[in-house]
Formats: C-alpha cells, structure tokens, sequence
C-alpha cells in the first residue's frame, strides 16, 4: 500500500517508466539489437526521413494540399541533415512564422517513433513557452498519423499534454513549460519551441531540457522565430563551435536599421518557406501594406513575418521615419542657451549627452564606450554598428571597461565652448554621482535629476520628445547612433498610463536616446518662450 504522503502523478509516472523499459527490453530481445537495420553510421538520415515522408505520410486535412504526399521542403532536409551529423550536440531552425518548422520537426518524431530512425527504447522530450505551444507540435504529429493511417503509435492526453507511445517502448514527451520540465526524464532527443521568445527566467526549463539528453548522449533541437531572447543570442553566439548547427533565415540589417517591408527579397531572406509554397507571397505583400498603413503593428510584422530580432508587439518611440524628418544638412545655428540630458552608463553601457538649444531647435548628441571589449565584440553583443559610430564621429572610446564619466563631460564641454548651458538633467537615481563627475570635471553647470522611468517625470519627457519630433521641431545631423537607438527603442507603460523608455529589453543600445528623452523634458517648456535672461554658466 502505498504510504499516504505518497504523490500519486509520481507513481503513475514511476509505472510507465518501468512499463516502457520492459517494452524496449522485449522489443530488443525480439529484434536481436536496438539499430535500425541499414544504418550506418555514415548514413544520410535526412534523405532516409525525406524519402519515408514522401512515401508513406500524407498531408492532414485543413490544408490546402491535404491528401498529397508529405513532401518536406529543401530547407527542412537540409536542416535535419545537419541536425542529425555524428557529433552534433544542438541545432537550430531560425524562420519566421508559418515556414513549417514544428511540421518539419513532427516529421522527425514520427520518423523516430515509426519511420526509418526507430529504435526500441528511444525518448524525446519537447517543451514550449506554454502548455498550449507545446501541445502544438503533438497536435501535428496527431494528425499526420491519423491521415496516413501509421500504425503503432498510442497517443495520451494524460498527464497534459500529452505523450506517444510505442510498443517497442519509445516515446514522445510533451512537457508543460516549467522550471522543472526535464530534469527528471532521459531523453535521447530534447525539442525546445520558441526559444527566441522566452526569458530569463525560463533558463531553468532550457538548461533541464539540454541536460536530459546527458545520460542518454543525445542532442538538443530548437526551432523559433528569432525573438529577443537572451537564451537565443548565447546559441547564435555559439553557432561556430563543432557541436552546433544554426540556420538562421533572415534579412540583413542596414547599419541605419532602415528595412524595406515591401521588398520580396527581404521576404525570402527570412521565410524560406515561400518558394516551396508553404507561405504566400502574395499574403506577404498584403500585410506589408497593412503595416504600412498601421504602424503600430509593424514591430510584431518585423518580428514574427520577417525573423528580425525584435519583441513582438513591442512599440518604438517613434517610427525611423519620423526620426528622418528631423534631419537636416545645414543645422540652425548654437543661439541661445542649451540644455543638456545626461544618460550615465559607465560599464555595460554607454555615457550619453544630447543637447537642445530651444531658441532654434537644433540638436546634437553623444556617446561613449570604454575600449574593453573593443567596439566590434561590444557591437556583436549589442547588435548595432559601434565601429561605424566612430568612424563617424558619433562614438567616443576611452581607455578600459568603464567610462571615464568626468573626462566624457570635459570633452563636451569642449565641444560646447562658446555656448550658454542653461541646465544639465540627468536621472534622480544617480544624483550624487552626477555631482561629483561635474566637481571632478571643474563644471559648474546648473543640474537638475528627473525620475526617467515611467511616472511623471519620465512620462512627461517621453512625450515631450514625441511631440517634437513628429511636428519637426528638431533640427540634426543624421546620426547612425540615435537612428540605431529609435530603431532599437521600446515603450513600456506604468498602470496610470506614463510611457517611459523599457532599457531591460535594449542591451544598452539607446543610451543616447535616453538622453535626449531627458533633454527634451527639459527643452519643450522653453521653445515657445521668448528669449528672457536666465541664469547660464557661460565656457
């Protein structure tokens, strides 16, 4: 009898634990060996899968080819080929939406469970963002059986959601998505949905699965769009190693981070799906005009329909185009007093100052690094051209990982001399630090600290540098960094309604568009004012 302490989903598991050993145990001694007759080590498993598809899977009902052979696309081939290479520990398909990634990967369960690949024994686990998600893919799976008539396969809904069961005791395991998924199973193979769409906290659900595969000497497989995922960036960054295969689809960036939504090309850059026909280009071009059309929904467009490294949903500041409207090759002139928005990074990101004379509404702005890294390993980790910055001009480096703020603020003092400054505002958190790099700097400019998170003061400043962009009331130079910081921006909103610049999402890249959100708050109250004497530090 069991003791009353005893968790009874623990027992059930327990039980089909020792079932499904005692299935592989009979199957191997009736087989006389656990392989798969015929494949050898230096087999092509991708063609055996392909070629299996084609004969023997039909596509399901609810799809306009339903009924026809389950012909798998080049690319999906191509992948598993890699996938499935001797000393290949992790692989990654990286599309946009609707290129049949989780069809693809079906394919492969079935071909492990029934196909060519099947071996007594085999376990895979496969985990998702949600229960819903990861339910998906056996849901596929499901209904590829079902229309091809594949026998030997028994599929459970219980414990959600859900398993495949084989009598030669291998399986499929759906998980649901918690921290724990995986840490107590074997798998041969782990399937990881979405990864490019999960967070930090999910990192204990990835690491379970990856480790399941251990005891087993088996490999890990994601399948995403691209996301901004910290757990996707640290695969992407480990995509020359040996043991791992990465394809990626998606299109190039410009270094201005302009992209062209109604290019075919860039289209096809991330969906490798629409040449075969899985993905309608003609439903692309649909969509590119209605983004066009509607704005706010052109982050999750650029996110879900082109594979770029975006938050779907997220919301910019202000659309690149508007950014482009405010700048000018001949600038109004440095009259009148200016104000100053300081953005303090020192180490992980950058130092920034934007200035705004509001007498003619010119701007200019800059940004600084420590040279540890060096700007094209920080740039590779930030996603954005820190090397072209300073070739322009834009970015300054100084010696070692931490930016020397009080020598930052003494080199724009000097780029200022000859102006008025009026204020210089930077964040309330910071206001003793900022106190002393100006002592240390020998500047006496009058400072002012904000709340720059949202709430009133951050809400106000984001606002007031909205409305003066998009009316064109700045004038300045086109800056590949403050373009590279719209591009990358992104609003969050607190429960009363203030927006306020989401830096957790931004990897340090809009450093000088937090200054210049700060700057603003400070300028718009004094560009309608006539010019009246103020109290300045002249340099």
């Amino acid at each position: 009898m069991s003791p009353p302490y005893a968790d009874p989903t623990a027992e059930r598991l327990a039980a089909r634990e020792r079932q499904r050993r005692r299935r592989a145990r009979l199957a191997t001694e009736a087989n006389g060996s656990a392989a798969v007759p015929g494949l050898e080590p230096d087999a092509d498993l991708a063609g055996l899968v392909a070629a299996w598809s084609r004969e023997a899977l039909f596509v399901p009902p609810g799809h306009p080819l339903a009924g026809q052979p389950m012909e798998l696309p080049e690319f999906g081939v191509r992948f598993l080929r890699d996938a499935l290479a001797p000393g290949i520990r992790e692989a990654l398909l990286c599309t946009a939406r609707k290129n049949s990634k989780s069809g693809i990967t079906a394919v492969l369960v079935l071909a492990l469970l029934a196909g060519p690949l099947r071996r007594p024994g085999l376990r895979i686990g496969t985990a998702s963002i949600t229960r819903e998600k990861a339910a998906e893919l056996l849901r596929q799976a499901r209904e590829i059986a079902e229309a091809s008539d594949l026998a030997g396969l028994e599929f459970r809904r219980s414990p959600a959601p859900g398993w495949i069961d084989t009598p030669g005791g291998s399986s499929a395991e759906f998980l649901s998505a918690d921290k724990g998924a995986g840490h107590a199973s074997g798998f041969d193979i782990a399937i990881v949905d979405e990864l490019g769409l999960m967070s930090e906290r999910d990192r204990a659900l990835v690491n379970g699965m990856r480790t399941a595969t251990s005891a087993r000497d088996g490999r890990f497989l994601a399948l995403s769009i691209r996301g901004e995922s910290p757990l996707m960036e640290e695969l992407l960054d480990r995509a020359e190693l040996p043991t791992v295969a990465v394809h990626h689809y998606a299109p190039e960036v410009p270094e201005d981070g302009a992209i062209d939504i109604h290019d075919p090309a860039v289209w096809d850059a991330g969906n490798p799906g629409i040449a075969p026909g899985i993905k309608s280009a003609e439903w692309m071009a649909d969509e590119a005009r209605r983004v066009e059309a509607t704005p706010a929904d052109r982050a999750s467009f650029l996110a879900l329909d082109l594979n770029l490294p975006q938050t779907p949903g997220r919301r910019m500041i202000f659309d690149v185009e508007d950014y482009r409207g405010i700048c000018a090759d001949e600038l109004p002139p440095r009259d009148g007093p200016v104000v100053l928005g300081l953005d303090m990074g020192e180490a992980t990101s950058g130092s920034a100052v934007f200035a705004i004379w509001p007498q003619t509404g010119r701007c200019e702005g800059w940004l600084a690094f420590g040279d540890k890294p060096d700007l094209v390993e920080r740039g590779k980790r930030d996603g954005a051209r820190y090397d072209r910055m300073h070739e322009r001009g834009e970015l300054r480096v100084y010696p070692g990982r931490v930016t020397p703020v009080s020598a930052f603020l003494g080199d724009v003092a000097a780029e200022l001399e000859g102006c008025r400054v009026h204020r210089l505002a930077a964040d309330s958190y910071k206001d003793s630090e900022v106190k002393d790099f100006l002592d240390n700097a020998g500047l006496p400019w009058p400072a002012e600290f904000r709340r720059v998170g949202a709430g009133k003061d951050g809400g106000r400043d984001v606002r007031a540098l909205q409305r003066l962009v998009l009316d064109a009331r700045l004038k300045m130079r086109e800056s590949l960094a403050f373009q590279s910081a719209v591009s990358n921006s992104s609003i969050r909103v607190d429960g009363n309604g203030n927006p306020a610049l989401d830096k957790a999402t931004s990897r340090g890249r809009i450093d000088l568009l937090s200054a210049a959100v700060i700057a603003a708050g400070l300028a718009e109250p004094l560009l309608d004012k006539p010019a009246a004497p103020v109290e300045v530090w002249e340099l």
